[in-house]
């Protein structure tokens, strides 16, 4: 008994700390997260760092859940050990390749935290609770940075139409897990309907058009799941094009969202000539090529990917799409890996019906939300949100695994 005391007070501990952790994202935010202590050191990673290991110390066995991510990982690490030793004469090439396998250092820090932290069922509610209460305070926020904004700052747009408008990077994604959470609770329609809307209405104020479709995004969901099993299929199609019509505003068809696009296909068709599309380019390459880079300027009158604007951009801006980021690579093929742990959540929004615990309808939703901003900006190679990402997700799959305790035993 006193083991098992002093394990849970253990565990408790760094749930405090990792909470403190995400809290100074979304207060301080790139502040935080980019602020360098000597190069090419920086603050966010020495305080994950030591997250990881006061994690591993506290509970060293390290449960390996999700294979196929394990999986991923080691193809990223199998990569990354061919290209540092090809750039081993070359530091400043050694440099880019770390700084591109940041996407896969920010998931084996939070794989390692979560599996070490979270040992069964029992220990999954706090992670849960966490993704709500920042959900929480990134609204509260939010608000208080608008008022902020427009009653002391000259030129703030309240609607993001001169520039982004939200307070940090974390409190984006907070607004899309706190539309999750509202619309999946106890209270009465009308007001669950009024929250709802509201959230809808703050992420129109980010800027970020991708962040008001991940809230529409689960509201259509929300609405799919409700319906019988063998409706849906027949209902999919109004939910695409629902979705396809927002495409017609001026928001989705803007100069950002042209850009996107002209990148995404730049990957693509670059990766297929060259032969590189199902097993990846590895590290330390660019993203972008410097004669594609010109035909964007000329084609768009965008000089942001010039390398003699600003350099080394084509290695250090990815396709604005993190899981694209990860198929250029690894390649598509062990980028697959990324969707297998998800199964269940495929299966609910599918197959199953609607839940009767609360807890799953707002993690898949939570989870839908957040596909659609990281499959519209880059997330998941930067410090800024990306391991509140793969918090829900690693939550959501855990939580909807079949074999577990009963949510009223916890």
């Amino acid at each position: 008994m006193g083991l098992a005391l002093q394990i849970r007070r253990r565990i408790n501990f760094i749930y405090a700390l990792i909470a403190a952790y995400f809290l100074a994202l979304l207060f301080f935010g790139k502040k935080f997260s980019k602020f360098q202590l000597a190069r090419p050191l920086y603050l966010h990673d020495i305080v994950l760092v030591l997250l990881v290991l006061l994690s591993i110390s506290y509970y060293p066995r390290i449960k390996f859940y999700f294979k196929p991510i394990v999986l991923l990982l080691v193809f990223a690490f199998v990569y990354l050990i061919i290209d540092l030793v090809r750039f081993r004469q070359d530091f400043h090439m050694i440099s880019l390749t770390i700084r591109q396998f940041g996407l896969f250092f920010y998931l084996l820090c939070s794989y390692i935290i979560f599996s070490t932290q979270v040992r069964d069922f029992s220990d999954i509610m706090k992670p849960i609770q966490l993704i709500r209460i920042i959900g929480r305070i990134s609204v509260v926020t939010q608000v208080i940075y608008l008022i902020y904004g427009y009653t002391f700052l000259p030129r703030f747009s309240i609607l993001g139409e001169s520039d982004y408008s939200y307070y940090s990077p974390l409190v984006i994604m907070g607004i899309i897990s706190y539309a999750a959470d509202v619309i999946t609770n106890d209270d009465r329609v009308l007001i669950k309907s009024l929250k709802f809307i509201f959230a809808l209405l703050l992420s129109v104020t980010l800027g970020h058009s991708s962040a008001f479709l991940a809230v529409f995004i689960i509201l259509m969901f929300y609405a799919y799941i409700k319906i019988k099993p063998y409706q849906r299929y027949i209902s999919l199609a109004f939910i695409v094009l629902a979705v396809l019509s927002l495409f017609l505003l001026p928001q989705f068809t803007d100069f950002n969202a042209g850009w996107r696009i002209y990148y995404w296909k730049h990957i693509f068709s670059r990766s297929l000539s060259d032969g590189y599309l199902l097993l990846g380019h590895g590290f330390g390459k660019e993203y972008m090529t410097s004669d594609y880079a010109q035909y964007i300027h000329k084609t768009l009158h965008s000089a942001a990917m010039l390398n003699q604007y600003y350099p080394e951009v084509t290695y250090l801006v990815p396709p604005h799409n993190s899981w694209l980021t990860i198929v250029f690579h690894i390649g598509l093929i062990p980028a697959l890996l990324f969707f297998l742990p998800m199964k269940n959540v495929f299966k609910q929004i599918f197959i199953k019906e609607f839940p009767a615990d609360k807890n799953i309808m707002f993690l898949v939703l939570a989870l839908l939300g957040s596909l659609i901003w990281i499959f519209f900006n880059v997330i998941l190679e930067l410090p800024h949100s990306a391991t509140y990402f793969w918090l829900i997700y690693f939550t959501t799959v855990f939580y909807l695994q079949p074999i577990r305790m009963s949510p009223n035993s916890v």
